[in-house]
């Protein structure tokens, strides 16, 4: 087998991957019928866990050998309660590429009364459940802040590249959303989450 032909068969059989290793999340598009109509199901974050006080959906990081689904799943039922089989997976949605190497993906369910009355917090994880109908979403403009990103090379080996000190480093953005929904404030992930699926779904 010539080099050429090695190299194509390599690329049939090997699947498409992504350079550089990623932290990989799967959260839970959480949605339910109120007196108010089609509306999301969030959480606050407990004061014992990192982002304290933050809004969210339901997720976690994926474990090994598991599925974004079953990820999802299983983190809703850890952390607020509902049962497996009480809800209603309607598909997976987008997914958010961070700058931190971290990806959030996206799936949508639906839970009715039946599984709202299941609910039974994890205290260590979540301090409150609350919804929010998607409405305010279609008929609210968030604030937005834009964030610039720099790269830190004050300590970089300019000596090796062959490169100046003076070079010109790209430098990313980041628009940040922030909503305020009665007493509880949506933001950053959570947030553009929301809106993106109401601009693409609703």
């Amino acid at each position: 087998m010539t080099n050429k032909e090695n190299l194509l068969k390599k690329l049939a059989d090997r699947p498409i991957g992504v350079v550089g290793k990623q932290k990989e999340y799967a959260v839970m598009i959480l949605l339910t019928e109120t007196d108010e109509g089609l509306s999301f199901i969030y959480e606050k974050r407990s004061e014992f866990v990192k982002q304290s006080g933050d809004i969210c959906f339901p997720g976690g990081r994926i474990e090994e050998g598991e599925s974004i689904i079953n990820c999802a799943l299983r983190e809703t039922e850890e952390e607020i309660g509902i049962p497996i089989e009480k809800i209603e997976i309607l598909g997976q949605f987008d997914s958010i590429l961070e700058v931190n190497r971290l990806r959030i993906h996206t799936v949508v369910a639906y839970v009715d009364k039946s599984g709202l009355d299941s609910l039974d917090l994890s205290e260590c994880e979540v301090a409150q459940v609350f919804t929010v109908p998607v409405n305010f979403f279609k008929e609210k403009k968030p604030h937005t802040f834009h964030n610039k990103i720099y790269q830190d090379t004050k300590d970089f080996p300019y000596e090796l590249t062959g490169i100046s000190p003076d070079y010109n480093w790209r430098i990313g953005s980041q628009t940040i959303y922030i909503y305020h929904y009665m007493n509880h404030i949506i933001w950053g992930i959570t947030a553009e989450i929301s809106k993106w699926f109401v601009e693409e779904l609703l």
